[in-house]
């Protein structure tokens, strides 16, 4: 036996051994976990010499050495993919994890679960371990320690301090393991002697006994690869013997043209690569538009088209239809058209019933009959290790069998990591010269009349996308002009809206430049976060998918963007859930929304005015209603933040609509004061331009007083619907309020109060519904509102300003009567408050007049004729008849303030006796 020269801490873990007599048994290991977690320099480390290679593999490999006086054996089982679940990984690695346990029989007294400590452990990372360590059983907990695996020295950190960091989904994994955890430092041996401890540890509390899988699990995955092995072989045989058919009538080619077709991600763009022998410059990136690559192999002239890939679990016609209609281009590009159609599959994922089914849609875009000029290029063919692709493909499962045997059990395994001499490349282009000489000049040719309709269709779309480019920047300009006039707002918020798969939380973190919203999981209620961008307060808000827009953000100016996801079609069942989605506001809302596309990394070098005009007129629609408003957020790639900048740009000159229209009323004020006022020239300038200001601004300082008067009889002050932010105050002269009545009266602005905060009598004249101002007052204080609340129209609700005025209580009471008696009354407004019942009248208050109030005359009012005839000679007799009309609405309020509080009063007494009645009933 050798011993090894060894430090103090892993003489304990010898002693620990001598102690229960494991001096001379032999410890086994089995190593778990993700892809490049670091499971192979794990177990280098613990043997203390380069045993394992460093890259993945589908087979488990064994090592044996002596550590620290003691046999160790330690098995590496396949990495699955971190994100993946236990049913998207690979059959063969699944089994080949099982199987680990037959490389260290009886069983293996601890697995190792190993974690890569630089990458965020999210939730779903998390149930993916949970599901391929549960593939052993459930018993495998109990020998069970995680290790963290650290590259950095200067970020290494010791266990309990990285799971305390880690989060809610990492201290799970640590409980689950009865709180046994390690980290190591991969390039150093610091931590190894400790690991060797806790391991030692683990077997005592154990009993020194091993893991033991069931027999009926074991001896199933012993039949399973012998099954697979019979299968394999006789595949194996097949293909050759075709094969050896095929190079019988073998003639020279000097001129191969193929396409490549496969799913996102499948490796095409690395294939034609080692194809050409050519080194890629650029960085890996989606292919979105087709491309053609030409060299000369071995002899033979080759034309490569790649195409745009498509999502593997997406069917076609959930695929744009911009991918669609460039894999049917593919065809034109290699005139008069392609021998053969290479169809990519990566041999590291699982290929399962979605898949194959996704593969024959798109493929039979092309045509039905393309499945005899097809062959299989399986790519990453490094993972496959020793395994042959015959075993790969009878372990994966019914549908890649399906998939080969209907192109003819013609396949090729392709490493595009490996140049070599170019050998698995002359094989490829052996096969596809042998399926060429089936069919001599043949090559499959897209239909004249068919490429003359699609080069029209996108010429015209090509145009169009133009025009739309163009009055987006001319909307863009006109805004940035209008806002170099006003001051750039401080505070912004925005909500995310759209379906479940949108990619709204992924916008939202890209806004916020950190990861605040989960995209692992479902979102299933509104969440909040804030950020500063470019000196704002950003306030953003990701909402449940397909949840309707709440009420609240018709109080508050909110931008609304509405996520659409640019890598699929767009449908009408997804347009009906937007416009669903915003009917809370009655149309009100579009004038806030804006479309922000995710997944911009899909467009490549195409851009997203193509996008909106190829897709068709649903996708156009939703644009329009949105005012020619849209952005692109790459949520892969932020950068510097430059694409974020510029939706803030595009969300305050949306906003800029609402807030010129308030400018634009005062501008109005201003400029129709009256010649014959007897104000000085200089006081009109002077409330001119604060007017202006304060208005276009829309951010007063509530705390100072906008009034020039010191007089409080002077001043009337009306307050807005309250929010979370503090009520704005806006000074106004008489004059200016007069001219701001009539744009009250034309809808030019919309006209709310829910309190009056100081309002002198004697300064206003009552005048049917309107407000009219006295000569006496000069100066006041209010505030236009931007919103207006949404007015039932239920013919039975009940209208507590009726009960200001005679005529109407007595409609009331009878109304009263007709639904249900006065109990309804206290089952409504028992709980109100003042203030309360106060709003509601003011809501309440167009509808009711217009349906009952015209049938009365209005009360007579106290000025005289003389003061009536001059206002009506300087303003004309409809603007003061408006004034009027907004006036009783606040006159019939004070009216009945004494009335409410009695009312209200008697209500609770009521409550009292039916409670006390219940009470004896009971």
């Amino acid at each position: 036996m050798i011993f090894e020269c060894i430090p103090t801490e892993a003489c304990l873990f010898f002693l620990c051994g001598l102690g229960t007599g494991l001096c001379a048994s032999h410890l086994k290991i089995v190593l778990l976990g993700g892809r490049n977690s670091g499971k192979n320099s794990l177990g280098n480390l613990i043997l203390a010499k380069e045993e394992f290679v460093t890259k993945e593999r589908t087979s488990c490999s064994r090592r044996l050495g002596v550590v620290t006086g003691r046999w160790v054996t330690v098995v590496d089982t396949p990495g699955w993919w971190c994100d993946f679940t236990a049913e998207d990984t690979s059959p063969l690695v699944k089994r080949e994890i099982t199987a680990s346990l037959c490389l260290c029989s009886p069983g293996p007294h601890v697995f190792l679960i190993t974690v890569k400590a630089s990458s965020f452990f999210s939730e779903r990372r998390r149930r993916s371990v949970e599901e391929h360590v549960s593939l052993l059983g459930e018993g495998v907990w109990s020998h069970c320690i995680v290790v963290f695996t650290f590259a950095d020295r200067s970020e290494h950190i010791e266990a309990e301090e990285f799971v305390q960091r880690g989060g809610k989904s990492l201290r799970w994994l640590t409980e689950r393991c009865g709180q046994r955890c390690h980290s190591v430092l991969l390039n150093g041996d610091t931590k190894r002697a400790e690991l060797l401890v806790k391991i030692q540890k683990l077997v005592t509390d154990n009993g020194n006994r091993v893991f033991e899988m069931q027999d009926s699990i074991v001896q199933a995955a012993a039949e399973e690869r012998r099954r697979v092995d019979e299968r394999a072989q006789i595949r194996f045989i097949r293909m050759k013997y075709y094969r050896s058919l095929m190079r019988e009538r073998l003639r020279p080619v000097t001129d191969i043209r193929f396409v490549l077709l496969g799913a996102k991600g499948s490796g095409k763009t690395s294939a034609l690569n080692t194809i050409l022998g050519r080194e890629s410059s650029q960085q890996p990136g989606r292919t979105a538009q087709c491309c053609v690559g030409e060299g000369v192999v071995f002899g033979r002239q080759v034309t490569v088209v790649d195409t745009p890939g498509w999502w593997m679990n997406y069917f076609c016609d959930e695929t744009s239809v911009y991918d669609r209609r460039e894999i049917v281009l593919s065809l034109s590009l290699c005139p008069p058209g392609p021998h053969v159609f290479l169809l990519v599959i990566r041999v590291d994922r699982a290929f399962p019933e979605t898949y194959r089914r996704s593969v024959q849609e798109h493929l039979e875009l092309i045509s039905q009959h393309i499945w005899s000029h097809i062959i299989l290029l399986f790519s990453f063919g490094d993972w496959l290790g020793a395994t042959t692709t015959e075993q790969y493909i009878e372990s994966e499962g019914e549908a890649l069998r399906w998939l080969v045997e209907k192109c003819g059990n013609r396949y090729h395994v392709l490493n595009s990591k490996t140049k070599g001499d170019g050998f698995q490349v002359r094989e490829l282009i052996g096969k596809i010269e042998e399926m060429m000489s089936c069919d001599i000049g043949w090559h499959y040719e897209i239909e004249r009349k068919e490429l003359e309709e699609l080069e029209r269709r996108m010429k015209s779309e090509a145009e169009t996308a133009r025009e739309r480019l163009m009055k987006k920047e001319r909307q863009r300009q006109k805004a940035k002009c209008e806002l170099d006039e006003l001051h750039r707002l401080q505070e912004l918020r925005i909500t995310l809206v759209g379906g479940r798969k949108a990619g709204r939380s992924s916008c939202g973190n890209t806004i916020l430049s950190r990861k605040c919203f989960s995209t692992d999981t479902q979102t299933v209620s509104c969440h909040e976060h804030l950020c500063k961008i470019t000196g704002k307060l950003v306030s953003v808000t990701d909402t449940p998918g397909y949840s309707p827009v709440t009420s609240e953000l018709l109080m508050t100016p909110c931008a609304i963007l509405l996520v659409v996801n640019i890598s699929s079609s767009f449908t009408d069942l997804h347009l009906d859930a937007l416009e669903k989605q915003l009917e809370t506001g009655g149309g009100q809302l579009w004038s806030r929304a804006m479309v922000l596309f995710s997944y911009g990394d899909w467009l490549g070098g195409t851009n997203i005015e193509e996008r909106i005009e190829s897709e068709g007129h649903l996708l156009q629609e939703l644009v329009e209603r949105c005012g020619n408003r849209y952005h692109v957020l790459d949520n892969r790639n932020w950068g510097d933040g430059a694409q974020v900048r510029e939706l803030i740009e595009l969300v305050e000159e949306m906003l800029l609509g609402q807030r010129m229209a308030v400018r634009h009323s005062s501008d109005q004020m201003c400029e129709n004061i009256h010649s014959e006022d007897a104000t000085p020239e200089k006081m009109h300038m002077k409330n001119k331009t604060s007017c202006r200001h304060q208005l276009s601004t829309g951010l007063t300082d509530s705390s100072t007083s906008c009034s020039e008067s010191s007089d409080a009889a002077q001043t009337v002050a009306l307050r807005v619907r309250r929010t979370r932010r503090q009520p704005e105050f806006t000074s106004l002269d008489r004059n200016s309020f007069k001219s701001f009545a009539a744009s009250v009266r034309k809808q030019e602005v919309r006209w709310t109060t829910d309190l009056l905060v100081r309002f002198p009598y004697s300064l206003l004249r009552p005048n049917n519904d309107s407000l009219t101002l006295s000569r006496r007052c000069q100066t006041m204080l209010l505030v236009p509102c931007q919103s207006q609340p949404s007015v039932s129209s239920e013919d039975d609700g009940i209208s507590l300003h009726s009960l200001c005025h005679p005529a109407l209580r007595e409609r009331t009471l009878q109304r009263v009567c007709e639904s249900g008696g006065l109990q309804d009354l206290i089952d409504q407004w028992g709980h109100s408050s003042l203030d309360e019942l106060e709003a509601f009248i003011d809501s309440y208050f167009d509808m009711v007049w217009g349906q009952t109030m015209g049938s009365f005359q209005p009360p007579e009012c106290d000025h005289s004729a003389t003061e009536q005839a001059a206002l009506t000679k300087e303003d004309g007799g409809e603007v003061l008849l408006s004034i009027d009309k907004k006036l009783s609405k606040l006159e019939l309020l004070e009216e009945i303030r004494g009335e409410l509080a009695e009312l209200r009063n008697a209500i609770q007494e009521l409550k009292k006796k039916n409670e006390k009645g219940n009470d004896n009933t009971i």
